[in-house]
């Protein structure tokens, strides 16, 4: 692998780097993000048992208590949740995808502004589980994903190439998909058995794959 890596060319292993970085600590921000979820979770789940003991009747001070420090953790958690973690990933985001895709002409802040959207369709779509807003995300990201490789004045090619550009748009998100899965799958693994080794190696060759993939792509659409 390493010797294979020593092969490849300065840009290649920059954007291949930059990638890896960036799925390695989405992945760290998901266990991060479950572990901290469990823990509200616990927290509830004692706060509902103390509940279930109090004679609402006879303790109702007691009661409005446990039902503000109950409501306290669950604003906390939607907000960890929905806007701290998102935010994170997004930021994480910007900055290892940013600079893989950045052009003359195309800067980190026009990076940002064409994620924005999507971005906010899909924490939209996650924290009211609407069908409509996921497929507004849907739509949303293929325009950035389009837009990663021409600019505005040229937006409408993702109309009359679509059945060129939307293929390239979901195997860009499916490798995503499947290295993240792949790297949180290992980590899982650990305490049970050493295949997690060859698991996170099969992650390191997909996003392999994503980079290269990604040159084809600034190369061919470009």
């Amino acid at each position: 692998m390493w010797l294979f890596l020593v092969k490849m060319k300065n840009k290649t292993i920059k954007i291949f780097f930059l990638d890896l970085t960036y799925f390695l600590l989405l992945t760290i921000i998901l266990i991060l993000t479950k572990i901290k979820i469990n823990e509200f979770l616990a927290r509830l789940q004692t706060y509902g048992s103390q509940l279930n003991t109090i004679n609402i009747n006879q303790d109702i001070q007691e009661a409005q208590s446990l039902l503000s420090q109950i409501s306290s953790v669950t604003n906390k958690a939607y907000i960890f949740l929905f806007i701290i973690v998102p935010l994170i990933i997004f930021i994480l985001y910007i900055i290892f995808q940013g600079l893989t895709f950045k052009r003359e002409k195309s800067s980190l802040k026009n990076f940002i502004l064409i994620n924005l959207a999507p971005f906010i369709f899909l924490i939209l779509a996650l924290f009211l589980f609407n069908i409509y807003l996921f497929i507004l995300f849907i739509i949303t990201s293929y325009l950035a994903f389009v837009l990663y490789f021409y600019n505005f004045k040229k937006l409408k090619i993702s109309l009359t190439k679509i059945y060129k550009l939307f293929p390239f748009y979901l195997i860009y998100i499916i490798l995503s998909i499947l290295i993240t899965g792949f790297f949180y799958l290992s980590y899982t693994r650990i305490y049970i058995s050493t295949d997690f080794i060859w698991i996170f190696l099969f992650g390191i060759l997909l996003n392999l794959l994503f980079s290269y993939y990604k040159i084809y792509l600034i190369k061919s659409l470009n």
